[in-house]
C-alpha cells in the first residue's frame, strides 16, 4: 500500500493547499498526492479547473496524483443533481489525465433531509452513463459524518443499486469513527469494493495527528491485507492546530510506515 498525502494536510497553514503539499510533502518522503480542497470542491471550481496548469505544477513536483476530490454526490433538487453529476464527471477526465486512480467524495445533503439518498443515487446513475464504461479510474462513496453518506447501510443500498465494478466505497476512518461505524467490520463485508482509505486518527469526533489518537489504525491496515487491498492510504489531517501540521504530516509518513513495514 503506497502512502498517499491528500492536501487538506496543509489546509489553514497554507493558502494554496495543493501548492504546499506539492512544496512540502516530497521532502517528507512523500510521492502521491490526492487533491482536495477549493481547486475542485464545487461545480463552478471544475468549470475553472486548469489541467495544464496542474499537470505542469504536478510534474515539477515530481510527484504523482493518485486522486482527486470533485463535489459531493447528489444535490439539493434534480438540476443540481445533474450539474453535479456533469461535474463528476468530468473530473473523471481530469483524474485519468492525471493518471490518478479513484475520485473520493461523500453526499451533497445532511443526514436526514428527505430524498436525499435517492439524489445520491441518482447522481451516481448519470455519472456512469457519463464515464466510459473503459475507464480506469474508480468512483467512490465517502462518508462523512452527520451525511447523509454515513451508516453502512447508505452505502449497502447504493452498492446494491449499481453493482457495475466502476463504483465502490472510500473508508474513512475518521468518519467512520465519528459515526460508531466498526470500521474493520465494513471493510470485510465490502472487500471487492473498497477502493479507496482516507487514514485519519481522532479523540472522538475531533481529528488529530496519526497516531495519536484512539483508532486502532493496525487493525484496519491488517484487515486491508487480509482483503489483499491493493490501493493506498491516504492521509488526511483536520485538526484543530494548524500551525502544526507540517509536523503532524511528517509524523503521519513515518507512523504509517512502520505500520506497513516500510523502511525509511
Amino acid at each position: 500500500m503506497d502512502i498517499i498525502c491528500a492536501s487538506i494536510c496543509y489546509r489553514g497553514y497554507a493558502d494554496d493547499e495543493v501548492a504546499a503539499t506539492l512544496r512540502l510533502a516530497p521532502a517528507i518522503g512523500y510521492r502521491q498526492l490526492e487533491i482536495h480542497g477549493p481547486m475542485l470542491w464545487s461545480v463552478e471550481a471544475v468549470e475553472a479547473f486548469d489541467l495544464p496548469a496542474v499537470q505542469r505544477m504536478i510534474a515539477a513536483s515530481g510527484m504523482q496524483c493518485a486522486g482527486l476530490y470533485p463535489p459531493a454526490w447528489g444535490g439539493r433538487e434534480e438540476e443540481d443533481v445533474r450539474r453535479r453529476a456533469r461535474a463528476i464527471a468530468r473530473c473523471v477526465g481530469f483524474a485519468e489525465a492525471l493518471g490518478a486512480t479513484h475520485i473520493s467524495t461523500t453526499g451533497a445533503s445532511p443526514r436526514g433531509e428527505p430524498q436525499a439518498l435517492d439524489r445520491v443515487s441518482e447522481c451516481v446513475r448519470q455519472v456512469l452513463e457519463m464515464v466510459p464504461a473503459d475507464s480506469p479510474v474508480k468512483l467512490t462513496l465517502e462518508p462523512h459524518w452527520g451525511n447523509v453518506l454515513q451508516e453502512p447501510e447508505d452505502f449497502e443500498r447504493i452498492l446494491d443499486d449499481f453493482p457495475d465494478r466502476r463504483l465502490g466505497a472510500c473508508v474513512d476512518t475518521g468518519h467512520f469513527h465519528s459515526a460508531r461505524v466498526d470500521t474493520v467490520a465494513f471493510i470485510r463485508s465490502h472487500a471487492a469494493r473498497i477502493y479507496a482509505v482516507h487514514f485519519k486518527d481522532h479523540v472522538g469526533t475531533v481529528s488529530v495527528g496519526i497516531g495519536r489518537g484512539e483508532i486502532n489504525l493496525q487493525a484496519v491496515v491488517q484487515v486491508l491485507r487480509e482483503i489483499r487491498y491493493h490501493g493506498g492510504l491516504t492521509i488526511e489531517l483536520e485538526v484543530q492546530d494548524p500551525q502544526n501540521l507540517p509536523r503532524y504530516t511528517a509524523e503521519a509518513y513515518i507512523y504509517t510506515s512502520g505500520l506497513l513495514g516500510t523502511k525509511l
